[in-house]
């Protein structure tokens, strides 16, 4: 199994601001369902309530340790990312972590790859990503967009690939 977190932040780190994104990128949205579609994506439940909404295409997880949480049906409710991550990656295939920023803190020491895509402006928000330690990883280049008339800010996207 290759764990795999994929996130966009802005400079500052923000990743979210009232429940949502800071930002409208169809483009860095294009990339994250591209990479994720077909593979399994195991989310937080605020993560999951900020869109509250089944991603088509994927397994949708969802952690939480409250035991009363009832998420929409096409949701699969997990209390455990170990467990999750035991049995939706029992296929030996890609699993993507998607947020929040407490799950990313936990799953970047076992992570295998992140797509980080940093988003070229200091944002307002109320959510912020820890600092990632990319020491001992590869780095390789994605793509780099400008801003455009859709697109109202740059980012760059990013693969981190641990060295093993």
């Amino acid at each position: 199994m290759t764990l795999s977190l994929i996130y966009a932040r802005s400079e500052n780190r923000c990743i979210g601001a009232d429940g949502g994104l800071p930002w409208r990128l169809p483009d860095e949205f294009k990339h994250f369902k591209q990479t994720t579609m077909g593979r399994p994506i195991i989310m937080g439940r605020r993560t999951y309530a900020d869109h509250d909404n089944v991603l088509p295409g994927r397994a949708n997880v969802v952690l939480t340790s409250r035991k009363d949480f009832n998420p929409k049906n096409g949701v699969e409710l997990r209390h455990d990312l170990d467990a999750a991550l035991r049995e939706f990656g029992a296929d030996g295939g890609e699993v993507f972590v998607i947020g929040g920023a407490g799950l990313f803190a936990e799953a970047f020491p076992r992570a295998d790859r992140v797509y980080e895509t940093v988003v070229h402006a200091e944002v307002e928000g109320d959510t912020f990503l820890p600092e990632f330690d990319f020491a001992g990883w590869t780095s390789t280049k994605i793509e780099t967009h400008p801003a455009d008339d859709r697109h109202p800010f740059a980012f760059t996207i990013t693969r981190y690939d641990r060295d093993r």
